[in-house]
């Protein structure tokens, strides 16, 4: 059996065109999110990324990298396809893209980011 690959997560975010609506993407009505809500939620999605990693090298020992982009920030933003698109809002921020796929945007879903990587790697086995 030969040694699975390692599960790449990378999470894109622009806080600033995030912070202009709600962070769920309503358009910021001022509701309340109280019922369910991930206590990490009004963290900045630097730290949920960080707190996220641990989690999923939790799941998989050795067999996952997180990395988060601030895409207004870091020196390689203007040249990354998805800064157009976080800061046109066509779809919420953050953006999880798995080895290079995008697959979520929004939120950072560990449940089902978890899931993904364990089919990769199940396939990679």
């Amino acid at each position: 059996m030969s040694r699975p690959e390692v599960v790449e997560v990378v999470v894109y975010d622009a806080p600033a065109a995030r912070s202009r609506g709600c962070a769920c993407g309503c358009g910021g009505h001022g509701h309340d999110h109280q019922k369910g809500e991930d206590p990490l939620a009004k963290a900045n999605m630097e730290f949920q990324s960080r707190a996220r990693a641990l989690t999923l090298e939790a799941a998989f020992p050795g067999r996952v990298k997180v990395a988060y982009i601030n895409v207004l920030k870091d020196p390689r933003g203007p040249s990354l396809p998805q800064t157009p698109l976080l800061c046109s809002l066509a779809y919420p921020s953050p953006l999880v893209y798995i080895n290079g796929q995008g697959r979520f945007a929004g939120a950072l879903p560990v449940e089902r980011i978890r899931e993904e990587e364990g089919k990769i790697l199940a396939a990679a086995d």
